[in-house]
């Protein structure tokens, strides 16, 4: 399967996720502008934004690294202390793109364990986005060029938009432009504000895999756009935002192609700096096994991975719900280099995965295949037996997938990912750099 096509059946509806802000570890040595006169300086003297105070952007970034950590109520008390500062000092609202940005990930990837804690979530980022969006608008009447009050109003109103994609089209259309406008207003008042290329470079690339109709739409009102343009944005965002750098190079997972040498090998290098950054979040590594177990999977069979992943499940933080569950779901990868792991490294099989129901079963029929290879002689085919049961897993993993409680684009994922996983590639398919020595697994 072609990765233009299925990323425009993927991604032709999130045309308007044009902003989705994630924070990054710790405050990169970047240029952007401080006060009006005076840029302030953090304490590793990386500058802020416009009027943004040392003091709170600690607060931001701390609040983050605890959320990404997988300790979302420490990260609650960090933002609910964010907001006390800024509703003191009247800073920029920072504390509410924050909690927007913690909250509406968590919804669009199915992160809560029941309809009680789904209505707390919407329930806060609608309150987040009302008086963020207010506090933002009052500033901006009175200075309408004010770049951080420009950045933090289009990020809301890309997360809006978000929202409404497969409820409402065309109002998320309609948000998700108003969101780019003013995320490029912001950089024109302030070049050095590099987050807003996060927003600019997700309309590029589901922009230029859209259909064609889409496209032709947006020529005619003068927006070009192509994947090049929309992966050096997120490279721009990624590697020298100061209040993006996850969620840019999150996209830039998405977007990269797993099938070619160099975009591959970005993406692996993304992975292992965010599974080495966030030990304890369970969330990066079993992403980081997905995405090999996929499209590389001689680099996931390994004796070292084995150790490494082993000692990465024992340090998972288990802290909710949601850590929980990719803790979970990284077991049941684990017993693929494993089989008869040790009790603290084995699945539970009574835990409740609700979106991700799919995946024991999608393990099995990838340790099928992984066997029936290693029968096969140099250039031996499967059998039409081996062939009809590959085909009756991955039919069964598919139905899983689409009646799992996730959203649409979400089914189309890992529809994309099951589909290709479960076929019989060519010895010729693996890269040189991907062998690897069996495991006791083989």
């Amino acid at each position: 399967m072609k990765i233009v096509k299925t990323q425009c059946l993927a991604l032709c509806s999130a045309l308007t996720i044009l902003c989705v802000f994630g924070f990054n570890r710790s405050l990169l040595a970047s240029d952007f502008s401080g006060g009006s006169d005076t840029a302030s300086l953090a304490a590793d003297g990386s500058a802020l934004y416009k009027d943004v105070s040392t003091d709170q952007s600690r607060l931001a970034h701390r609040a983050m690294r605890q959320a990404y950590s997988g300790n979302p109520k420490h990260a609650r008390k960090t933002l609910d202390a964010l907001r006390d500062l800024e509703t003191a000092k009247r800073l920029p609202p920072l504390s509410y793109l924050l909690s927007m940005a913690i909250d509406v990930m968590r919804y669009q990837n199915g992160d809560f364990e029941d309809e009680d804690e789904e209505k707390t979530i919407l329930k806060s980022i609608e309150g987040a986005a009302e008086q963020g969006a207010f506090l933002c608008k009052q500033t901006l009447e009175k200075t309408p060029q004010h770049p951080t009050y420009l950045l933090i109003l289009g990020g809301i109103r890309g997360f809006q938009a978000t929202l409404k994609i497969h409820s409402n089209p065309s109002q998320a259309m309609s948000d998700g432009f108003q969101a780019l406008k003013l995320l490029e207003k912001a950089h024109e008042q302030d070049p050095r504000v590099r987050d807003s290329y996060l927003g600019t470079g997700i309309f590029n690339c589901t922009a230029a895999n859209a259909p064609l109709f889409v496209r032709a739409s947006l020529k005619i009102i003068g927006r070009s756009v192509n994947v090049k343009a929309g992966l050096d944005g997120l490279r721009i965002s990624g590697y020298q935002g100061q209040y993006t750098t996850i969620a840019s190079q999150l996209f830039l997972i998405q977007f990269l192609s797993p099938y070619d040498d160099e975009p591959r090998r970005e993406k692996r290098e993304i992975f292992r700096s965010l599974e080495s950054t966030f030990p304890k979040n369970a969330f990066f590594s079993f992403m980081k096994s997905d995405e090999a177990l996929c499209f590389y999977p001689d680099s996931f069979y390994s004796r070292a991975n084995r150790v490494a992943l082993a000692a990465r499940i024992n340090g998972f933080a288990m802290q909710d719900f949601t850590t929980r569950r990719y803790a979970q779901l990284a077991r049941y990868q684990y017993t693929l280099l494993d089989p008869n792991p040790e009790k603290r490294l084995m699945p539970d099989s009574t835990f409740e995965l609700r979106d991700y129901s799919f995946y024991p079963v999608f393990v099995e029929a990838l340790r099928f295949r992984r066997q029936t290879e290693d029968t096969l002689g140099a250039g031996e085919k499967p059998s039409a037996e081996a062939m009809a049961q590959m085909k009756s897993w991955k039919d069964s993993c598919l139905a899983l997938v689409d009646e799992a409680p996730m959203n649409p684009t979400r089914k189309r994922y890992y529809r994309w990912h099951v589909t290709d996983a479960l076929r019989w590639p060519s010895r010729r398919d693996r890269s040189p750099g991907d062998r690897a020595e069996p495991t006791t697994a083989r």
